[in-house]
């Protein structure tokens, strides 16, 4: 597979990154809220709650995958923050980058919110917009340390990410789409 090939795999899978420590997000606290979001805590707190859970799980699975990149370790343990279908191609990915020498360098920058939640029937579900930009973030060959970045490619895009909350009361991504042909 080429180079070319192994960049759409990580154009749609690059957008779903974040930023990488090993501690998972935690969704705010009604103190540390704007005004306009604890308000509506107060009127829908399963709605409010929802939603800082499915942005905590975007957020983390974000972190995860940027780390396992960076490192090169396509046997990363993702699936507390991700579910089939969009686990399946972070394993590829990842595995394919291992496969051609290639590892992620550096962190992007994600700017993620909820943009649709639907806590009116089991299972509940959210969307998450995130303005990705992998300016920072560069896909490298692990022997040079050289960019094998596609020249003119997006590196700042809206991806969107859809989260469900599994019976286990953990809320996993999903589905994922890097939109590169919309800047942010």
């Amino acid at each position: 597979m080429s180079y070319r090939a192994v960049g759409l795999t990580i154009s749609l899978t690059v957008g779903l990154t974040g930023c990488g420590n090993d501690k998972p997000a935690v969704a705010p606290s009604p103190a540390s809220t704007p005004f306009s979001a604890a308000t509506s805590m107060a009127v829908n707190g399963e709605d409010a709650e929802a939603r800082a859970a499915a942005l905590a799980a975007y957020q983390n699975y974000v972190r995860m995958y940027v780390t396992a990149s960076n490192k090169g370790d396509y046997n990363a343990k993702l699936d507390k923050f991700v579910a089939d279908p969009a686990l399946l191609t972070v394993r590829q990915d990842l595995l394919i980058k291992f496969q051609q020498g290639l590892v992620t360098k550096g962190q992007p920058v994600s700017a993620p919110a909820v943009s649709k939640i639907d806590t009116s029937q089991r299972p509940f579900t959210a969307e998450v917009e995130d303005c990705f930009d992998t300016g920072r973030w560069d896909v490298v060959s692990k022997k040079t340390g050289k960019s094998v970045r596609t020249t003119g490619q997006a590196t700042r895009y809206v991806v969107i990410a859809k989260a469900e909350l599994f019976d286990d009361g953990q809320w996993r991504i999903r589905e994922v789409s890097a939109q590169r042909e919309r800047p942010c």
